[in-house]
């Protein structure tokens, strides 16, 4: 082997080893790493009561349309209301009402009278009025919601002239003939019926007495379905 190779083989194996003895080298100082952001948590989501609590109110319903309108009518109905008025045994005066309605829609009548209630006196004034509302069922029968108000006058017998001797002063005299002279008897009804009836089929719906004479007043009602 070479002599010089042989040097330097020993020379590197008796060299000493200068990186375990030298001192440690002081570390930079490591540069601060900036705070990360903390991720918001998903809030939880209510549960039972709590959820239905925090829920909003449920909206108002919706108002209908402006301007809806019923359906409109296909068919008429008739009316005919007789109105029987009898005091005593005396001939009944009858009074006939006749309306015609369109199915479901009201209607009405009105009618007045002007009676004196003694020569050159004021006036009475007696009405006549009707109101209905008629509406075919799916029977064909007319259910009839009236309403009318009736007023009359008739004539109640004198009390009759005094006892005693014929009257002499103008003050007997006229005590005398109011004594003597028939005596008006006014009445006023009002009815307000619900009634359900057959086609053509006439029923009487009301019957009432006068409170001061044998008066009666009867109402009957008849409908009619027009095609």
């Amino acid at each position: 082997m070479n002599p010089i190779v042989i040097a330097l083989f020993a020379t590197a194996l008796l060299a000493p080893d200068f990186t375990q003895d030298q001192p440690n080298a002081p570390q930079a100082p490591q540069a601060a790493q900036p705070a990360q952001p903390r991720t918001p948590q998903p809030a939880q989501a209510p549960q039972g009561e709590e959820r239905e609590r925090m829920m909003p109110p449920p909206p108002p319903a919706a108002p209908p349309p402006p301007g809806e309108r019923r359906p409109a009518p296909t068919r008429n109905v008739k009316i005919d209301v007789t109105i029987t008025d009898q005091t005593g045994s005396a001939a009944p005066m009858k009074k006939v009402v006749s309306i015609i309605l369109a199915d479901g829609r009201p209607g009405g009548v009105r009618s007045m009278t002007s009676v004196p209630l003694v020569w050159g006196g004021p006036n009475r004034e007696l009405p006549l009025n009707v109101d209905a509302t008629a509406m075919v069922t799916p029977e064909q029968k007319v259910l009839l919601d009236l309403r009318f108000n009736y007023a009359s006058v008739s004539v109640m017998p004198p009390v009759g002239a005094g006892a005693g001797p014929a009257p002499v002063t103008e003050e007997e005299k006229a005590r005398d003939r109011d004594m003597t002279a028939p005596r008006p008897a006014f009445g006023n009804i009002t009815e307000n019926l619900a009634v359900l009836l057959s086609q053509n089929v006439p029923i009487v719906v009301a019957r009432s007495a006068d409170a001061a004479t044998d008066r009666t007043v009867t109402v009957e009602v008849k409908a009619e379905i027009l095609k």
